[in-house]
């Protein structure tokens, strides 16, 4: 999965931290930052190679990387004036030689709206000028636009994590080594992505030999471990939730469901005390949290589709170009809150138990996935939304898989937005409770209550 022909080390810039400027100049309040990344495929002797681009009257420049046809401008940062209007830019790209500097290829990109906070990471293709310059020749840019200070607690942002992993062993719904994934993912967390390994800040549920009462994913522990992670959330906390377990649905009667379906999780304790239901999860999770707060969840289990109720849905199977759709059964809330589920609400999730036999590899076929996604984006170069999924897709079309992992959210965004756990953009919502259609095209699903082949309802 090398986005690049040569592996590319790119440190990771925070929308929040301040950019330098040169002395006499003033820091703009609210800039957008514009960052020439990296580019391909530039086959021209010698290949040291540059971008240059005009804005506003001034000459922006990267350095120069040399001897690399597919050249890499990491420290590339440059802040430009902000009105509110779409941005054009034209770039070039330039080699530099002893003789002259020669433009090889050129490119115009255009963003026509920025949220605070939200960066937009995407490669663009050039058009070649001089033999050498590959007709798959791109250049990576990003482009933020910096957020105004947001209130945050004394001590700083918060980072809490809750991990659930169940295996139901005893039963005949034993999932092999799924309740390790819990104890796994959270070391992967917390080693790359800032978490805190601290009983104050994570938590794990999991199921298995030595489990404590307290610590058993039982009903009533999912739903107080969810009531701790979002209790005394405020703007500027990044939270998590990682589920690994069977997934499952049952009869939705208030009609707000097309399938006629709530998707659910399955405790361990599900024969005596029933699922955890969808519109309960939203209810817990997601409608407590203030604006300003980001949540990102992870569904490794069956029928996790819409396992959130958020209100726009998006997958890398859906035709190029489509955009998000609204979920009828979804609910709006105030926080920018991210799903993603394993497979479609129709859809059974893979388990592969032999994945699980490494130390540090969870067995569900939908987070081994996305460890290999994680991997490209931290070893390569940064990727947005749409390209991790896109790695996801592909790893599990490549084991036959047979899974559609799933975007929900609860707002639409821009898919170029870069891959991350605690950037946060503000609510575009203006309406919060449950969805009414107004207009938008709504995900398509079988309605399985007309369908003569659904053989009826089913606890694993």
């Amino acid at each position: 999965f090398l986005i690049n022909s040569t592996p590319l080390q790119v440190t990771m810039f925070s929308c929040c931290e301040n950019v330098s400027v040169e002395p006499g100049e003033e820091l703009l309040s609210t800039p957008v930052v514009i960052e020439v990344l990296m580019g391909r495929h530039f086959f021209v002797e010698p290949p040291n190679c540059y971008v240059t681009f005009t804005y506003g009257g001034r000459e922006y420049n990267t350095e120069t990387h040399e001897n690399a046809t597919s050249p890499q401008w990491p420290d590339s940062k440059h802040e430009l004036a902000y009105d509110g209007q779409p941005i054009s830019i034209d770039f070039a790209i330039m080699q530099r030689s002893a003789k002259e500097n020669v433009k090889i290829a050129s490119v115009t990109v255009k963003w026509d709206r920025f949220l605070p906070g939200l960066r937009k990471v995407a490669d663009y293709l050039v058009t070649p000028l001089v033999p050498g310059v590959k007709n798959t020749a791109a250049i990576r840019v990003a482009a933020t636009l910096q957020p105004q200070s947001m209130p945050k607690r004394p001590a700083g942002p918060r980072r809490k994590a809750l991990f659930v992993g169940i295996c139901y062993a005893g039963t005949e719904s034993y999932l092999p080594k799924c309740h390790e994934d819990a104890e796994k993912m959270k070391n992967y967390f917390c080693g790359h992505w800032g978490f805190n390994d601290t009983p104050e800040d994570t938590k794990v549920l999991m199921d298995g030999e030595g489990a404590s009462e307290s610590s058993r994913p039982t009903r009533d522990n999912i739903k107080a471990g969810m009531k701790w992670l979002v209790d005394e959330a405020v703007p500027g906390d990044s939270l998590l939730f990682f589920y690994s377990g069977h997934g499952s649905q049952q009869p939705n009667f208030n009609d707000r469901e097309k399938d006629g379906f709530d998707e659910t999780l399955v405790p361990v304790d599900v024969e005596t005390c029933g699922m955890l239901v969808d519109d309960e999860i939203n209810e817990i999770l997601v409608q407590p949290l203030p604006a300003g707060v980001r949540l990102t969840c992870f569904l490794d289990s069956c029928h996790s589709g819409s396992g959130l109720d958020l209100p726009y849905r998006w997958n890398p199977y859906m035709e190029e170009g489509a955009s998000w759709h609204l979920d009828q059964g979804g609910y709006y809330g105030d926080a920018d809150v991210i799903c993603v589920s394993a497979a479609a609400d129709d859809e059974t999730a893979k388990g592969v138990p032999a994945m699980g036999e490494r130390e540090d590899f969870p067995s569900g076929a939908f987070a081994a996935a996305w460890c290999v996604a994680c991997e490209v984006h931290e070893t390569q170069c940064k990727m947005n939304w749409k390209e991790m999924l896109g790695i996801v897709k592909e790893v599990c079309d490549d084991f036959n898989w047979s899974q559609n992992v799933q975007l929900s959210s609860s707002q639409k965004f821009d898919l170029t937005r870069e891959f991350n756990f605690h950037d946060c953009i503000p609510n575009s919502n203006d309406k919060k409770g449950p969805v009414v259609n107004d207009g938008m095209p709504g995900f398509p699903r079988r309605n399985r209550l007309m369908d003569p082949t659904f053989s009826g309802f089913k606890v694993p």
